[in-house]
This record gives C-alpha cells, sequence and structure tokens, in this order.
C-alpha cells in the first residue's frame, strides 16, 4: 500500500479532520511534552502503564476471525467479525506519525539547513482507490510498517471518530503484519465510536431481504443470496458478494441491462445503502 501524506500539521497544527489533541508538530506534543522515546506516560492516566505491547484480547479476536474463515460458516463467521469490532473498542491504537521536512534557511556559511521537521498523519490507499487511516496494536507492529514512525496512543473509538472527521472511509489495524491486520469499514465506524456489535450486511436478514425485494420482479432472476466477500477483514476484497442465479440462456445485452438496473436499484435502498460497504456481483 503506497504511503499518502495528509497535509502536514507543523508547529501551528492545520485543520485535517483529527481532534486537536491528536495533532502533534514540531519536537513536543499538543501539550508540550516532548516526542522523544516510545513511552506514554504523558498521555493521560489511562496510558500511563502502556509499555506499548498489543492487546491479547485483541490479538485473540482477529485470531477467531481467521478462524472462523477457514471454517467456513456463515454464522460462526458474522459473530467473529461482531466480537472483533465490540474488542475493539476496548483497546488502546497507536495512530503513526511520520517526520518529513518543513521549512528551510541559508546558515551562514551559505548551506542550506533544515529550519523545522513536521509531523504527519498519513493514509495508505486500498485497494479499490480509498483512503485507509493505518493504526496499530502495538509498537512492534507499527515498527514493522515503518520504523521512523511515533506513535500517539488513542482508543480505539477515538480513532473512528477521527477518521470520520477526516472522511476516511476505512481503517486498517496493524497493516503489512498478515497475522494481525484487521479492517474497520465506513459501515463500522459509528459500532466502533459506541463500542457496539454491528452485523455483517451478508449476514444481516434485513440487508438480503432489500437486495432481493429490488429485483423481486424480474423474471430472469432465479435466486438471491449473501456471502462474504472479504472473510479474512483484511479490506483486501470487497466486503459482501451478492451471488444471483439467472435465467439460464439470458443473452449478454439482457445481462448487462438487469445488471445495471441491478446496481441503480440497490443504491437507491437505504438499508442497503447504510449497512453495505461495498459489494461484488458473481453471476451464477
Amino acid at each position: 500500500m503506497a504511503i499518502k501524506r495528509l497535509p502536514a500539521t507543523g508547529d501551528a497544527p492545520r485543520a485535517t479532520g483529527v481532534p486537536e489533541s491528536l495533532v502533534p508538530g514540531g519536537e513536543t506534543d499538543s501539550a508540550g511534552f516532548p516526542w522523544a522515546g516510545r513511552t506514554f506516560e504523558h498521555h493521560g492516566a489511562a496510558f500511563s502503564d502502556d509499555d506499548g505491547r498489543p492487546s491479547e484480547s485483541w490479538w485473540t479476536a482477529v485470531l477467531d476471525v481467521r478462524r472462523a474463515a477457514e471454517d467456513g460458516g456463515v454464522a460462526g463467521l458474522a459473530e467473529a467479525h461482531a466480537c472483533a469490532i465490540e474488542t475493539l473498542a476496548r483497546v488502546r491504537l497507536l495512530i503513526p506519525l511520520l517526520a518529513e521536512a518543513g521549512d528551510f534557511e541559508t546558515a551562514p556559511d551559505g548551506r542550506t539547513v533544515e529550519k523545522t521537521q513536521e509531523l504527519s498523519i498519513v493514509t495508505v490507499s486500498a485497494p479499490d482507490g480509498r483512503r485507509v487511516m493505518p493504526v496499530f496494536s502495538s509498537v512492534e507492529t507499527m515498527r514493522a510498517w515503518n520504523p521512523e514512525a511515533r506513535p500517539i496512543p488513542v482508543p480505539a473509538p477515538q480513532a473512528a471518530v477521527a477518521a470520520a472527521q477526516e472522511g476516511t472511509d476505512l481503517i486498517i489495524v496493524d497493516p503489512g503484519s498478515p497475522d494481525h491486520e484487521f479492517g474497520v469499514r465506513r459501515t463500522q465506524l459509528r459500532e466502533l465510536a459506541l463500542g457496539g456489535r454491528p452485523l455483517p450486511p451478508w449476514a444481516d436478514p434485513e440487508v438480503r431481504a432489500a437486495f432481493r425485494s429490488a429485483l423481486s420482479a424480474e423474471p430472469a432472476v432465479l435466486a438471491l443470496d449473501l456471502a462474504p466477500g472479504d472473510p479474512q477483514a483484511r479490506l483486501l476484497a470487497p466486503e459482501t458478494e451478492v451471488i444471483l442465479r439467472l435465467r439460464p440462456g439470458l443473452e449478454r445485452d439482457d445481462l448487462a441491462r438487469l445488471l445495471e438496473e441491478a446496481q441503480r436499484r440497490w443504491a437507491a435502498a437505504d438499508v442497503i445503502a447504510e449497512r453495505v460497504d461495498s459489494l461484488r456481483v458473481v453471476v451464477r
């Protein structure tokens, strides 16, 4: 995933959509405490004893998602996904900052020297091109991603709010660590912020009913079902697969017309728009 920097914060924090208490600048944070070192004692009592290690309950929740994805049962996978979001809401996360050159000046001997250094909150690109906010469960996974990154420790719900304010649809926890990375999608950010248990849309009866209702008058559609498109929750594929079983012998032009009309009707359905982050149609 390619790093894409947001506007640098500098010594006078600019509006990045992230709460000002999270936006650092220069050699110190917004409270005037130095960034040197990896301890979190300056970020309030909630992190005074934090040694930068991951939450065991969180890594267990991610492992449960991986196991459920291998088992292939939709009910078990849906439960694992919901439990993971609920667990994440109780976890401390690290938002990474990357240093970049700020202002330059000319030294008395004529050399150009760096006057300031800025710290920037970054986003990365998802496979579909959308912006993703990377966050980390531990200093170790953040260092593996970029050893130069500096951490801001925040509760996970606060990270969700920051992403929403920034207009970033997705969060990826521990990117670059395949055993631990976990994606939070647009439709899950609110539940993460509130500590809820979002039911994945591919397991939601109301979502399934909305998809079917939109095409109930189409004689070419024999059946419609939903399936997980990204079962491991790594943002590697669209979230939901819409599986269409169609009448045999449908002409190519008729199929194209049907799919175009289906997309239009699904986009107009409030339940689908609110609960489905992304989808892929599979024709059988």
